[in-house]
């Protein structure tokens, strides 16, 4: 599971009114409904405040991708970037996820937000997050979430550094 593509959008575009990530998850391969059972019962116990927010402009798709479990995947994962954006303060609510055409296991994850390098650092501590608990590993929440809160709070300018 990566980040194969990340571009900043400034102003309004296609998906989105305002500043946004845009970003092209690969799962890399199908995941399974036990996956997403694993996952979840770790977000209960490491991220309990999680909201599950819906987007308002929805998905991209026929309605079979509705039950697609790498798109709850994908959907998921933007759950998790997003309620840790907001824990650094900023009010990040709507988000858009849609399946990248003719591709198998990618999606685009669209984020908007004030601060694009928090809004690039929260989707990389999200897939961290993520990926650990669905190894079953244990991950330090903790130390992540206050470097996403120092960057945060720092004043970090309107802009984003995306590592290839």
């Amino acid at each position: 599971m990566n980040l194969i593509d990340q571009r900043y959008l400034s102003g309004p575009n296609r998906y989105c009114s305002e500043p946004c990530l845009l970003s092209i998850l690969d799962l890399g391969h199908p995941y399974t409904e036990d996956d997403l059972q694993t996952l979840s019962a770790g977000l209960a116990r490491t991220l309990p405040g999680l909201r599950r927010g819906r987007s308002l402009i929805g998905v991209i798709g026929d309605d079979a991708d509705e039950r697609s479990v790498d798109l709850r995947l994908a959907r998921l994962i933007q759950s998790v970037a997003i309620e840790l954006h907001r824990l650094t303060g900023d009010e990040v609510m709507v988000g858009f996820v849609g399946r990248v055409p003719r591709t198998e296991h990618r999606y685009r994850l669209i984020l908007p937000f004030r601060c694009g390098e928090v809004a690039n650092v929260a989707l990389k501590l999200a897939l961290d997050l993520v990926s650990s608990l669905l190894a079953g590993l244990d991950f330090d929440l903790k130390t992540g979430l206050a470097r996403l809160q120092r960057l945060a709070s720092s004043g970090a300018k309107d802009t984003i550094r995306i590592a290839a």
